[in-house]
């Protein structure tokens, strides 16, 4: 399992849940993207909240076990991770 850690702004499709998980088997490997429609399948909307045009949405950022996920979709996760999806700050 991986734990998937969800923005305040987004609780509401995950039913108020701040974290959800997701099934990933030992030694497995799989990508942000694939995760993200493993968690559309139960979380309906949240892969359209996360992405625009076939990319993250502009200014959310993924971290993978405190890292920052440079390769953004293409990220892997595996069992046991925990990954944030983070909505930039602004403000001056």
């Amino acid at each position: 399992m991986a734990t998937v850690h969800i923005p305040a702004l987004l609780r509401d499709l995950t039913g108020g849940a701040e974290q959800v998980s997701v099934e990933i088997p030992p030694g497995e490997k799989i990508t942000v993207r694939q995760l993200l429609e493993r968690l559309s399948d139960d979380h309906e909307g949240l892969l359209d909240a996360l992405l625009y045009d076939d990319d993250l949405m502009p200014g959310i950022a993924v971290l993978i076990d405190s890292d920052h996920a440079l390769m953004g979709l293409q990220a892997k996760v595996e069992a046991g991770s925990e990954v944030h999806f983070l909505p930039a700050v602004v403000g001056g």
